[in-house]
């Protein structure tokens, strides 16, 4: 058996959604993603627009069904490909990863000009297609533990100048 699946599964957790999808497409919404990773204690959480996808094989997906809910739309991965999915990078905590995207974070803050904000759209980009192995999730405000790596999650984040490329805490709490 395969450990991956060769289709792409977005759940959700009413019919009414799932038709939603079906009628009008997939519409991003701001997910709260766990960057405590990176070391920042100013920043524990950060809301990336985005739409997930995992690629477990069917017969690992009740645990998965019972946590997102029973709803879901398979996808190929050609389609993923065609609209510029990509698999997450997992982060473990204790090697040299994440103290790479602090240089870069870090490295950001120093530029002068207009590249300065390009540079951070960049990092806020490949931020919001990577995450801690295991983490910590908000769900109806609790924090749960989360083994987020067992999820094999694909990410389509937009592109796009109308829609904001992050929420930091104090803005997505209102």
């Amino acid at each position: 058996m395969s450990p991956k699946s060769h289709t792409l599964f977005h759940f959700t957790k009413t019919n009414d959604v799932l038709k939603m999808v079906i009628k009008n497409g997939f519409w991003p919404r701001y997910c709260l993603e766990d960057v405590g990773w990176l070391g920042y204690p100013e920043f524990d959480f950060i809301a990336y627009p985005m739409v997930c996808f995992c690629d477990i094989p069917l017969s690992r997906v009740n645990e998965h069904v019972n946590f997102y809910g029973e709803f879901g739309i398979g996808l190929t991965k050609e389609w993923a490909n065609s609209n510029k999915l990509t698999p997450i990078l997992y982060v473990a905590p204790n090697n040299n990863i994440p103290k790479k995207f602090r240089d870069i974070v870090d490295f950001t803050h120093k530029i002068e000009g207009a590249a300065k904000e390009d540079a951070k759209q960049t990092v806020r980009y490949l931020l919001a297609h990577a995450k801690p192995t295991e983490g910590k999730m908000v769900i109806s405000g609790e924090f749960i533990d989360k083994e987020f790596h067992q999820e094999s999650e694909w990410h389509y984040v937009p592109k796009n100048v109308e829609i904001k490329d992050y929420l930091k805490r104090p803005e997505f709490e209102k």
